[in-house]
């Protein structure tokens, strides 16, 4: 990979790449870890001088990545998607917008359960209360029932080889999960463009945050949820 591509990968300047390797500095936080994804190693493999802000014994340590919005963490969720190879469980009241993001996400699903990769997606329930209720709290021009049913257009010619399921008991509180790494999403009042803080979770330990965030929680809503109806 090129000075160039890694850039164009992180969002950062080719100059900004090219300082770090000729003049040894340490990038903010966050870009060591957009790059450290890009190329497949861990941070202090590339920036020994990082480990110890890193080290961690707490349960704090399956935080690996903390994002203040929502495109912020845009790359992050191409990389869970594109990277999963055992399971991709979904909880959250919409998400077409992965589609815009993956455009192949369709075929990209699909070639990952003929290899075993199980897919799990539970979206919100659009004809509960808190739909209605949530579109006049936010006022946002891109309603939150027109977003539902987007994401039930792309899912429904996934159905063959996907579980879909649906619920409004999420509402507020998305998990993207794949294999050992999630992505939280929280929706915080006052804040109506969607452009909400993201939590990057990585499974460190049993019985962690990860464990009863990004599988507990998506299990037991999975349970509850019910089969969507097709028209």
């Amino acid at each position: 990979m090129t000075e160039r591509e890694l850039a164009e990968i992180i969002g950062a300047a080719t100059l900004t790449i090219t300082r770090w390797i000729t003049e040894d500095r340490l990038p903010h936080s966050r870009l060591r870890w957009a790059a450290a994804e890009a190329l497949g190693c861990d941070e202090v493999e590339i920036w020994p001088r990082a480990a110890r802000a890193m080290i961690k014994t707490g349960p704090d340590r399956e935080v690996h990545a903390v994002y203040l919005s929502h495109d912020e963490a845009l790359p992050q969720w191409r990389q869970l998607i594109v990277s999963a190879t055992e399971e991709i469980a979904v909880s959250a009241f919409d998400f077409y917008f992965l589609w815009r993001l993956i455009p192949d996400l369709s075929e990209l699903l699909r070639a990952k359960v003929e290899l075993g990769c199980r897919a799990r997606f539970i979206l919100g329930d659009r004809a509960n209360p808190i739909v209605a209720a949530d579109e006049r709290s936010t006022g946002a021009p891109v309603t939150l029932g027109s977003r539902v049913d987007q994401t039930r257009q792309f899912l429904e010619p996934l159905r063959d080889v996907v579980q879909i399921r649906e619920s409004a008991l999420g509402f507020g509180r998305s998990v993207y999960r794949a294999d050992s790494d999630a992505l939280l999403v929280t929706w915080p009042h006052g804040i109506s463009d969607g452009n909400y803080p993201v939590q990057h979770l990585r499974r460190r330990l049993d019985g962690g945050i990860f464990d009863q965030l990004a599988v507990r929680h998506v299990d037991a809503l999975w349970e509850s949820a019910e089969p969507v109806v097709w028209p």
